[in-house]
């Protein structure tokens, strides 16, 4: 039983420190899952900033070469000579179309009045963010815009470059204006792959594009505590899982601010989808476990089996079937090696053969029965009149044997206390009547100093037991070293 109890104890033990290291599997896979999708973010984001800074820098060489064809004295509207008008906005044509996502150009006096291009002549810009930026700071040369509408309709962003002298005097500007495609575009070459959606915001929380396209909400803000707290930040790069105000879907999206423009970058990945990686692991994590521990399980009830068989068979070896206390051959075992520790410590060793008074006239009046339960009661009473540390045992048919290693006035002592049991219990015949019970009682001691033999312990405990069976039963007896009996 105590095996039993070590073996499950031990399993469970097993059981628990399996299921921590699969649940602290599952946490780690999951951690680099999760920064795998990080990185994947990172990357990305990191690659579409750098494809759109070269873009601006190709725009920014478009604004350079306008610039050089500029003689800030020719910025007037109207312009007193025609001709030299025409040429200049020719040659500023020539160079915006080249440029395939610019929409309109215009070149602007220091007032930041358009004189030239195809946006409308005339028209007073100095509200604009791109002229008060431009016109109040000297060290700014370049600058592209938040999003906005133009006076001609659509959303769009500005590219401007600030003409100026050597002292850093604002002389003018030139422009061009690029259509929200121009963000499409770029973002539809990088595909998402395994992404899941692309969108570029500014500053403002202005959608400028979306991949893939969500035609009816450029142009329109987005709604979202974890981006406002984000673009009011200091960081470059975050990312969060945040369900989207845009279709309502939970992604893990990385934001990315991109340096020297007001854009950010944001990127999202379906948790369903790149979570679904990680479920087939921790499945199979979780379904190997499981396997590994049933098996477990079924090998260690199957060793509890053969253990607990082996465990009957030994007690079935060792104890009386009847009465459940040791056997002849146990109770010998036993002796010995009681008889052995009393050599050693020098002490007592005594032996009471006990003896059920008529036992055969209960079996042949009432039953076998009755006489089993009268044994059963006899060895009952035993056990509970010894100590944990005598041995008790059946020694054949009606005879009951108790080994003590004390002298012969506790034997003595313990053998008044087991005739006063065996005299109180009661058995019960088929009839429900109450039957008697005695016993006659031997009692054999021997010193440390005299030869300690087990054969010559039931020797003198059984002359003593029938010499008080011959003279009237019911009682103890003790034979002296010189066989002399006297009884109790």
């Amino acid at each position: 039983m105590q095996k039993r109890s070590s073996g499950l104890a031990t399993y469970a033990l097993l059981l628990g420190l399996s299921s921590l290291l699969l649940g602290l599997f599952l946490w780690s896979s999951y951690q680099r899952s999760l920064e795998l999708q990080e990185s994947r973010l990172a990357f990305s984001s990191e690659l579409i900033a750098e494809w759109i800074r070269g873009a601006f820098v190709a725009s920014d060489y478009l604004l350079r070469d306008m610039a050089g064809q500029i003689d800030p004295d020719d910025l007037r509207y109207p312009h007193p000579d025609p001709e030299a008008h025409a040429d200049l906005s020719q040659r500023l044509e020539q160079r915006y179309k080249t440029f395939p996502y610019a929409f309109l150009y215009g070149a602007f006096n220091r007032q930041c009045v358009v004189t030239h291009g195809n946006a409308r002549l005339g028209y007073d810009a100095s509200e604009r963010e791109y002229c008060q930026r431009l016109q109040a700071d000297p060290e700014l040369d370049s600058l592209v815009t938040r999003g906005y509408r133009s006076n001609v309709g659509p959303v769009n962003v500005t590219h401007a470059r600030a003409l100026r002298d050597e002292d850093g005097r604002f002389l003018g500007l030139v422009a061009i204006a690029l259509d929200l495609e121009f963000f499409s575009q770029w973002l539809a070459r990088m595909g998402t792959g395994r992404l899941d959606s692309l969108a570029i915001v500014d500053d403002q929380h202005m959608l400028l594009a979306r991949y893939p396209p969500l035609p009816q909400a450029i142009g329109q803000l987005v709604d979202n505590p974890n981006l406002s707290d984000f673009l009011a930040s200091d960081e470059r790069f975050r990312v969060a899982t945040v369900r989207s105000p845009l279709d309502q879907k939970n992604r893990y999206f990385g934001s990315l601010k991109i340096e020297g423009t007001p854009y950010t970058i944001i990127l999202g990945i379906d948790r369903a989808n790149w979570l679904a990686d990680w479920y087939r692991l921790a499945w199979l994590a979780v379904l190997g476990w499981t396997l590994i521990m049933a098996l477990g399980f079924i090998a260690l009830r199957n060793y509890l089996r053969l253990l607990e068989g082996r465990n009957a068979l030994h007690q079935q070896a060792r104890t009386d079937p009847l009465t459940g206390i040791a056997n002849r051959s146990y109770f010998a075992a036993l002796a010995e090696r009681e008889i052995a520790r009393a050599q050693r410590t020098q002490g007592w060793i005594a032996l009471l053969m006990v003896d059920v008074d008529r036992f055969k006239t209960i079996n042949d009046t009432h039953g076998h029965h009755v006489g089993d339960r009268a044994l059963k009661t006899f060895a009952a009473c035993c056990s509970r009149v010894t100590r944990a540390e005598d041995v008790v045992g059946r020694w054949g048919g009606d005879e009951f044997v108790v080994l003590i290693s004390q002298d012969q006035t506790a034997a003595l002592g313990l053998a008044e206390r087991l005739l006063e049991e065996i005299r109180a219990a009661k058995i019960l015949n088929d009839h429900g009547e109450p039957l008697s019970l005695s016993a006659s009682i031997g009692v054999a001691c021997l010193r440390a100093d005299q030869p300690l033999d087990l054969d010559a312990l039931l020797h003198q405990a059984d002359l003593a037991m029938l010499e008080v069976k011959r003279t009237g039963r019911g009682r103890i007896g003790t034979l002296s070293d010189s066989a002399d009996l006297s009884t109790g």
